[in-house]
């Protein structure tokens, strides 16, 4: 029985408000992660299942070489954006085989 904000906004005369450079929320069961080296970083988002990975872990074993445990925002890993993005989608592949 609300009125959705952007409805309300027009009803009282509030101006838009617009979000530019604030990432989209991270859907539930999933976490973001920055990949990269140096400036040549991207964010994925990734399942929670990926964290049980060994591979993923021995990323992680390195993020925490090169950044510590006291890291603040979102999860860095010091590996190249394309090779990870080539591992997800190879990870992607194997689990959708079916053996019968």
């Amino acid at each position: 029985m609300g009125v959705r904000a952007s409805k309300l906004n027009r009803l009282i005369g509030t101006p838009r408000i617009k979000r530019f450079g604030v990432p989209p929320l991270t859907p539930k069961g999933y976490v973001p992660v920055s990949v990269g080296v140096n400036d040549d970083t991207r964010r994925f988002i990734v399942h929670t299942t990926t964290l049980r990975d060994a591979d993923f872990l021995e990323m992680l074993c390195k993020s925490v070489e090169e950044y510590g445990f006291c890291n603040e925002g979102i999860l860095r890993i010091p590996y190249e954006a394309k090779d990870f993005e080539e591992w997800i989608m190879r990870r992607a592949k194997r689990r959708n085989v079916r053996v019968n």
